[in-house]
């Protein structure tokens, strides 16, 4: 009988343990932690792949934040200098913020993921050096207009019109698709009076929108009432004309 009794003890254990293996876990949510790191203050989301806001928040400094989301693809944005909405748009007429940024989209199918998103830099500075302006010291404006005006959702370039004035010399661009039309307009009494394919003359100077984090860049524009020069680093173009004022 105690025999017996033994027997049935041991099956009742097999039994739980049984059960205990072949638990169905998959609707359980997997456990990511994701670990920002970029400068200064920063706000993050982190969506379901049909867009469903999963969480949302900022941190103050470099930090993992902890997100239980369903197992399925999710997409984690991050950013740092700017609102984040759904991607980053800038005003028609303003600059680019000095934007860090951070997208990726992960498969989330495990019980637990770690994620590095490490922010970069997302905005190119442009110095303008002007030389040799014509006339009589008439004040000459430089303006820089395109067709990208943030980033998007997908963490791409967002198409948009852009348009910032060189104030003091500068501008800040956002990141750009190679084949994206980027103008630089010389301004004389509030009229354009001559406009430049910047975008081609950047990508003829070896600069590369891919890069992880975008470089800084010094246009020198030396201008007269018969040409115009364009230097970028040893990369250098001439135009000749007469510019009228």
């Amino acid at each position: 009988m105690a025999s017996r009794g033994l027997r049935r003890a041991l099956l009742g254990t097999f039994l739980v343990t049984s059960c205990i293996i072949k638990e169905d876990r998959s609707a359980c949510p997997c456990e990511l932690a994701v670990h920002l790191s970029g400068p200064g203050p920063m706000e993050y989301r982190v969506e379901d792949i049909e867009g469903e806001v999963l969480h949302f928040g900022s941190v103050p400094r470099d930090t993992v934040v902890y997100c239980p989301v369903p197992r399925s693809r999710v997409r984690i944005m991050a950013v740092s200098g700017a609102h984040l909405d759904g991607g980053v748009r800038i005003p028609y007429g303003s600059e680019s913020p000095p934007v860090y940024y951070y997208y990726g989209e992960i498969s989330a199918r495990g019980e637990a993921l770690k994620v590095n998103a490490g922010l970069h830099k997302n905005y190119c500075l442009l110095t303008l050096v002007l030389d040799g302006p014509p006339g009589d010291g008439e004040p000459i404006g430089v303006s820089v207009r395109g067709v990208v005006d943030g980033i998007g959702p997908d963490g791409r370039p967002a198409a948009g019109d852009f348009s910032c004035s060189a104030v003091s010399g500068q501008c800040s661009l956002p990141r750009q698709a190679p084949a994206d039309l980027l103008l630089l307009d010389i301004v004389m009494e509030d009229r354009v009076v001559r406009t430049f394919a910047l975008g081609t003359y950047i990508r003829e100077a070896g600069y590369d929108w891919a890069d992880t984090d975008l470089e800084d860049i010094t246009l020198h524009i030396s201008l007269s009432v018969t040409h115009i020069r364009f230097r970028i680093g040893d990369w250098s173009l001439e135009r000749a004309f007469s510019v009228e004022i």
